[in-house]
């Protein structure tokens, strides 16, 4: 195993992190932006029932509409939160786990180098024993 596999995987699972937060962040806008417009229409709610207007039936309907939206914008942004939170558990330790084995394997690599260099100095040192008396 070497390092640009799992750093390729790390990267392709950032770009995606990435994405899934500008998502949330769109939810979450749009969540807001809904709430604050509920407020709104619950104020000219009121003020149409106090003036006993033919217009509060449609604005009853339209702001249980706006409510019933801004309720599922707020369950779409709590989901994605949720599954945000699972991925990057998940996340956590699988990329943990990758890079102790790639960190694993590169030592053992590298023990296996070390060992070959050492090889090398002990069929060299007499060589160079033998030279240096002659």
């Amino acid at each position: 195993m070497n390092f640009e596999e799992p750093l390729k995987d790390y990267v392709r699972a950032v770009q995606s992190i990435k994405a899934t937060i500008a998502e949330r962040a769109n939810a979450f806008r749009q969540q807001c932006e809904l709430a604050e417009t509920v407020k709104l229409k619950e104020i000219d709610l009121n003020k149409l029932r106090l003036t006993r207007s033919e217009k509060m039936l449609d604005a009853e309907h339209e702001y249980e509409e706006l409510k019933a939206d801004g309720e599922e914008a707020t369950r779409r942004f709590e989901t994605i939160v949720r599954l945000m939170n699972e991925e990057i558990v998940r996340f956590q330790e699988q990329k943990t786990l990758d890079m102790g084995l790639a960190f694993h394997e590169f030592a053992k690599g590298q023990a296996r180098l070390a060992n070959g260099i050492a090889d090398a100095w002990r069929s060299l040192l007499p060589k160079l024993e033998a030279c240096s008396s002659s």
